[in-house]
């Protein structure tokens, strides 16, 4: 029996499996990243160190645990956010199996390549962020905080959560050139409809980078917002590459 004609019950089993396997490998994923928390730690915190200049070590009084519990939730944070990040490979090849057999040999075609270049946006996307974003806009608050008056002193807790939600949603707004093409691909989404709403569509991307970024200020949301835009255009000329591969095989 094919997984075509599977019940729907064994569907539902399938996809259990799936989970659990996803989840084992984001748990072992997880212990690593926890092992290695200060090897994290450092990476987490290279972005402050070069918004201070660049410095060996950040100022002590710059990063503060208020809280009893905040050095065990940031570990654990940090820990659960490098095992998603370690075990995204194994994760989409679980997925991918489950999802396979109930594809068409077109989209099946479609579907490795999808996930490669899905991973490679995701991780461009980050890295983007952590290396030219993070500094700068940490930089800001700093000068921002300086020409108040203020005295910088950020919890550790407050720090992880703001470059963990940075690098995460650069890593996920990169990916909208790849579903601009895969929709395109699909036949269901057309480069001329979407060009004719270009202005509709940039105030959708506003709406995300506003969503997307910790904070609501200006200098934030222009940071995600222009590449995102940038992505918007080079998705526009997948689709047009999309459109003519799926003329194509309709075609054949």
């Amino acid at each position: 029996m094919n997984d075509q004609e599977k019940p729907f019950l064994e569907h539902i089993e399938d996809l259990r499996w799936v989970i659990l396997k996803c989840t084992a490998a984001i748990g072992v994923g997880s212990i690593i990243g926890v092992m290695g928390i200060g090897q994290v730690m450092d990476l987490v915190r290279w972005p402050l160190q070069q918004a201070q200049g660049g410095g060996p070590a950040p100022h002590p009084s710059t990063l503060l645990a208020l809280q009893v519990t905040d050095p065990m939730t940031v570990t654990l944070q940090i820990g659960i956010g490098a095992g998603i990040l370690l075990s995204l490979p194994v994760v989409l090849y679980f997925i991918g199996q489950y999802l396979l057999p109930a594809l068409e040999p077109r989209e099946r075609g479609m579907l490795l390549p999808a996930f490669a270049v899905g991973a490679l946006l995701f991780i461009t996307g980050a890295t983007f962020c952590y290396f030219l974003v993070l500094p700068q806009a940490l930089r800001f608050f700093q000068d921002f905080n300086r020409w108040l008056g203020l005295e910088t002193s950020w919890t550790m807790a407050s720090y992880t959560d703001f470059v963990l939600q940075m690098l995460v949603g650069f890593g996920l707004s990169f990916e909208l050139p790849l579903v601009m093409v895969i929709l395109a691909r699909l036949g269901i989404l057309q480069k001329t409809v979407v060009a004719a709403h270009r202005r509709h569509a940039i105030v959708i991307l506003l709406v995300v980078a506003a969503c997307v970024t910790p904070t609501s200020d200006p200098f934030n949301l222009a940071l995600m917002f222009v590449p995102l835009y940038g992505l918007f255009e080079l998705g526009l000329e997948g689709m047009g590459w999309a459109e003519r591969k799926h003329r194509v095989a309709a075609s054949v």
